[in-house]
């Protein structure tokens, strides 16, 4: 099992902060910037190669993945950063798509032990929903049906569509099939879309099981109103999590 980070966008919504920093340079209140976080609970989790995508400020992410000597790491960069969506980063790493992978966007949060309960699910292909929670209006919200994944969109708001968090576990063949028709859609010129765009069309042929995340914590920071939320919110469930365990 490896992982695979996108970090290849502007994160424009992020204000001056991403006029010089990457944006998951973003530092949260356990002193760890989220790539930090990310590749922490990863490794701890036995994951120890990562594919990461880059576009601007890649010496900041290279510089945080120097800290780790004993994981290896292969970036990919994007030199048309500002011209794609995160379709065309997927595109340029496929020549490393050859595993099992966690594949997560660089902007997510999240606890360790949701990972751990991902990598222990004796099902090959996962993705995060959260039942419990309103509907985003403009984030990820994934259709279930039959407890497999058969849509994920911004646009979806029917009974069966759940909060959705970009954390997926991909057995080899399933993330291959999302490659070829990622090269398909890029090789038509069509990179101005999620990836999940490319992955909509094949979800019929695919067995990608829905895992809720309501008893755990993930989110994405996109804005600076996030980036304050989340950082506290984290704080207070991993506090809450010590609190339980020490009774």
């Amino acid at each position: 099992m490896k992982a695979i980070i996108f970090n290849s966008g502007l994160g424009k919504r992020m204000g001056d902060f991403t006029n010089t920093h990457h944006k998951s340079m973003a530092v949260l209140n356990d002193g760890s910037t989220i790539l930090e976080r990310q590749i922490k609970i990863l490794s701890e989790n036995g994951i120890k190669e990562f594919i990461i995508t880059t576009g601007p400020f890649s010496e900041q992410i290279k510089e945080v993945c120097n800290k780790f000597n004993d994981l290896s790491f292969t970036f990919v960069q994007n030199d048309i950063y500002d011209k794609t969506n995160y379709i065309y980063s997927m595109y340029l790493a496929i020549p490393y798509l050859n595993d099992d992978f966690l594949l997560l966007h660089g902007d997510l949060v999240f606890n360790k032990e949701l990972v751990e309960k991902m990598l222990n699910d004796e099902r090959p292909s996962l993705c995060l929903i959260n039942e419990t929670k309103e509907l985003p209006q403009k984030d990820f919200k994934g259709r279930v049906e039959n407890g497999l994944l058969k849509e994920v969109s911004i646009n979806i708001f029917d009974d069966n569509c759940y909060a959705f968090q970009p954390l997926y576990k991909l057995d080899k063949e399933s993330i291959l099939k999302w490659a070829n028709k990622v090269k398909e859609f890029v090789q038509n010129e069509n990179t101005g879309v999620y990836a999940e765009n490319a992955l909509n069309q094949i979800l019929s042929e695919m067995k990608i099981y829905a895992m809720s995340y309501k008893d755990d914590y993930i989110d994405e920071i996109d804005n600076l109103d996030d980036y304050e939320r989340v950082k506290d919110q984290i704080s207070d469930y991993e506090r809450s999590k010590t609190r339980t365990i020490n009774l």
